[in-house]
């Protein structure tokens, strides 16, 4: 498959004829030839002004053969950890799981100045918007109190820097004991006053109700959302997950609960798992699976083979019509020392290792449109007129097209404008000429 080069498409104003797309992520689009097996239908998109039309402009402009390739909205990327990614060189690769990488992590800290943290995290969007991420949220360790952060410091400034690039959220992750603390509610003020969200990492066995309503009714309070690390083991005692959706029902907290990880429901008897499910569609709680730092993570140890995945049970989840989504987590630390930033990489994982190859369709949302709305973010992750031209357009004409190929050409477009400066290579707005 040859790609070719528009650059007069560079002005925002031009259409994408007969491009495949996910149905699961058009509104307003016009589609035909859609293929209920795949969930791909053909649309011709206009964009005007860096923004998609419903209707070509009146005027002639540059019209563009897509020959069938697949055009995907922006990522959005609402799970990642900005102010560890690219320390692996630092830290070391962890011999054992979840623990030792977070022993790893510790260790590294002092070395996060203002600086250093400046630094990767400006690298970590850049490389994040170059791969056609368009929003993003991410965790920040907490230990101080909000106002005396580095993280934050730098995560504010980035956050104007990337205004134009990137939407950006940031979470204020801590430990659940923190809740104990006197000075926990001006904490949630300060958090408040900087536009975050509340985070919390509730460790297994460490569960407890007293503090989850406490942070619940703070919460509410200082009009917060919630964003947790919950049940990240393959303990099938850990009961973090059923225990903040009873928390929710019982203090009637209305916000947005996130809950991430939640990898003991994979471990769990059928019956348990299905009980805790049912709990959390019930509290309507929005969950973020993380493979890749899952599948890195659990069950490992020195010297042995892992028998176990680590993922939760998304299929179950979204049968409850719970909104899952995938989200990146950790890039190039020790909780996972690998990765680029790239949504489409978790995407391609993800196929494979919670086996969609025959549903894709169905759950493309879960890379873009769902995590949005999770995020509220209603201007991201969809094809419709009236918002930003900003999607990806691959050089594949199907799924497994899509999925198969080692280096696959890739063309990012913000705004009606392909991506150029230093982060991308090519520049191009390409065309399939004929499919390899």
């Amino acid at each position: 498959m040859t790609v070719t080069s528009v650059p007069n498409a560079t002005d925002g104003n031009f259409a994408i004829m007969n491009a495949r797309v996910p149905i699961a992520v058009c509104d307003g689009i016009r589609l035909r030839d859609a293929d209920a097996a795949s969930g791909l239908a053909t649309a011709d998109l206009f964009i005007r002004d860096g923004r998609l039309a419903a209707r070509p402009d009146t005027q002639e402009g540059i019209s563009i053969d897509a020959a069938g390739t697949l055009v995907l909205p922006g990522f959005v990327d609402m799970h990642v950890h900005l102010d560890k990614a690219y320390t692996v060189h630092r830290t070391g690769l962890p011999d054992g799981g979840l623990l030792d990488a977070v022993r790893l992590s510790i260790a590294d800290a002092p070395n996060r100045t203002e600086d250093d943290l400046r630094a990767r995290m400006r690298r970590s969007l850049q490389r994040a918007y170059a791969n056609g991420t368009v929003a993003l949220r991410t965790h920040l360790d907490t230990p101080e109190l909000p106002d005396q952060s580095p993280a934050w410091r730098v995560f504010a400034t980035l956050r104007d820097e990337f205004g134009d690039m990137l939407s950006l959220q940031a979470v204020a992750l801590m430990a659940l004991e923190r809740v104990d603390d006197a000075d926990y509610s001006d904490r949630c003020a300060q958090l408040s006053r900087l536009g975050g969200v509340l985070g919390m990492f509730v460790p297994p066995a460490m569960e407890n109700a007293n503090r989850l309503d406490r942070l619940f009714s703070l919460a509410a309070k200082h009009e917060l959302d919630v964003d947790f690390h919950v049940d990240e083991t393959l303990d099938p005692k850990a009961g973090g997950l059923a225990m903040i959706a009873d928390a929710v029902q019982r203090t009637g907290f209305a916000r947005r609960v996130v809950v991430g990880h939640c990898c003991s429901l994979s471990a769990q008897p059928h019956d348990q798992a299905a009980a805790t499910l049912d709990l959390v569609a019930k509290a309507g709680l929005h969950v973020v699976a993380l493979p890749t730092t899952n599948l890195f993570l659990q069950d490992r140890g020195a010297g042995r083979t892992p028998r176990l995945r680590g993922l939760t049970l998304v299929k179950e989840m979204r049968e409850r019509a719970i909104p899952v989504s995938f989200a990146s987590d950790n890039i190039c630390d020790p909780f996972f020392p690998f990765g680029d930033f790239d949504m489409f990489e978790i995407m391609r994982e993800t196929v494979r290792v919670a086996h969609l190859e025959g549903e894709i369709g169905a759950w493309a949302d879960a890379f873009s449109r769902r995590p949005a709305e999770t995020l509220g973010l209603a201007g991201h992750g969809r094809l419709a007129p009236g918002l930003p031209a900003d999607f990806v357009q691959f050089a594949a004409t199907d799924w497994i097209d899509l999925f198969c190929r080692s280096r696959l050409a890739r063309c990012v477009v913000r705004n009606g404008r392909p991506v150029d400066g230093a982060f991308l290579q090519r520049r191009d707005i390409f065309t399939a000429q004929e499919k390899a």
